[in-house]
């Protein structure tokens, strides 16, 4: 089974990160894996990421089961291959389907909005939802 974390980051932030996705993702890989660091690391992704609106989020995902718990939503698709769980902070999804079974979900949260960040840190796996466009001072 794979992890997924996705961040939604504020829109200042996320244009600024328009191909130095690199770096975005050692942040959120030293989150996860670099415990001594964890309360400075916090600090900045609450910096640079826009709290989630779970009401919003939960409203478009078509799960079937669906539990609250500690602050989380949860939810549970095709007896446990699936899941996902929904905080003010990020979503994580786990699955251990394909990817094919993944992208109706990414494609669920990027039509919400355009600036999600997933990262699969023990994979090093990442990127953008819905690319972001960026602007060229070339004609």
């Amino acid at each position: 089974m794979h992890r997924y974390d996705i961040y939604l980051l504020k829109t200042e932030y996320a244009n600024s990160f328009v191909r130095a996705e690199d770096k975005l993702f050692r942040l959120f890989k030293e989150y996860e894996t670099v415990k001594p660091l964890y309360e400075i690391v916090k600090k900045q992704i609450d910096y640079i990421c826009r709290p989630l609106s779970m009401d919003e989020i939960t409203e478009q995902l078509p799960f079937h089961k669906k539990k609250i718990a500690g602050g989380k939503v949860i939810f549970i698709e095709h007896n446990q291959e699936m899941k996902m769980s929904i905080s003010e902070q990020r979503i994580q999804l786990w699955s251990e389907e394909g990817l094919d079974d993944e992208w109706p979900w990414f494609d669920t949260l990027q039509s919400l909005d355009p600036y999600f960040f997933a990262c699969d840190v023990q994979r090093e796996k990442y990127g953008w939802l819905k690319p972001v466009k960026f602007k060229s001072l070339l004609i």
